[in-house]
């Protein structure tokens, strides 16, 4: 209930901690997105993962992050829809 109360506030959140290898004590870089974040207007809340690498040659070392995304559907507005469902 506290993160839809931030959505319809527009309160400022953080930005997602970025991890730090724990061997080589640097920044983790972004491999990729498992899941789909939440847009459309039957769905309030997805969760999905981020999967996180280290970026030194040789360390097979990753981390995944799970996330939740909040979207609260507005009435007569059409959802965004992705890039690859427009037709162009």
């Amino acid at each position: 209930m506290q993160r839809i109360l931030d959505v319809i506030l527009r309160r400022e959140q953080e930005d997602p901690h970025i991890p730090d290898c724990p061997i080589h004590h640097v920044e983790m870089r972004l491999r990729g997105k498992m899941g789909r974040p939440t847009r459309f207007s039957q769905q309030t809340e997805e969760e999905y993962s981020l999967v996180f690498f280290c970026p030194i040659d040789g360390c097979d070392d990753t981390k995944i992050i799970d996330r939740v995304k909040t979207q609260i559907p507005v009435p007569g507005e059409a959802p965004a829809r992705p890039d690859f469902a427009r037709r162009d």
